[in-house]
């Protein structure tokens, strides 16, 4: 159970910093992603960005499940606390290309190129594929049968916990409808 109580927070930390993809990162490509294509005279809708994680879901979960399938036949599965850190090194990842373009913005930039926003939640998917049903699979293989549903609700409660988290942080995310502080503490500079 203990194992579990761990994973469980790091399940916390990696959901709460997923689920800025709803608020945050959409205020992000809202103001800041170069979305207009001029050759088609179309400017790409900000709530498209979020459906790459579902299309990025249907194609690569089986890709994913072969992947763990193929590890474990040739005996090389990782180790399920590997499985967990490589999902939250993904996240981290991508968050590190977001970083990297947004810091072109300080330089003088005037916007990030959808590719690399695209990419960075390809990077977010490719990790929830790894903590989401890894997550789910331990806490039914560690509990004990008389404590695995209550197990299993505490691991779907830790989702809960993590969107309240989420939108704290949410929260810290500067107001679109006034000027971007970012800039203008760069100026004073």
């Amino acid at each position: 159970m203990g194992v579990i109580v761990i994973l469980a927070f790091f399940g916390i930390c990696f959901w709460a910093a997923f689920e800025q993809a709803g608020v945050s990162l959409t205020f992000l490509a809202e103001q800041h992603v170069d979305r207009v294509i001029t050759s088609l005279n179309f400017v790409i809708p900000t709530a498209w960005f979020q459906s790459v994680n579902p299309l990025v879901i249907l194609i690569f979960a089986p890709f994913f499940a072969a992947m763990w399938l193929h590890l474990k036949d040739m005996g090389k599965e990782p180790l399920i606390p590997l499985k967990m850190a490589a999902g939250l090194l993904l996240l981290s990842v991508g968050f590190m290309i977001r970083v990297v373009a947004s810091i072109t913005l300080g330089n003088g930039a005037s916007s990030i190129s959808p590719p690399w926003f695209a990419g960075a939640y390809i990077l977010f998917t490719f990790g929830e594929l790894c903590i989401y049903p890894i997550g789910l699979s331990i806490v039914s293989k560690l509990s004990l049968a008389k404590f695995c549903c209550l197990l299993m609700g505490m691991w779907f409660l830790t989702s809960a916990f993590a969107n309240i988290l989420a939108g704290q942080l949410s929260a810290l995310y500067p107001d679109p409808t006034h000027p971007n502080t970012i800039s203008s503490r760069n100026s004073s500079r």
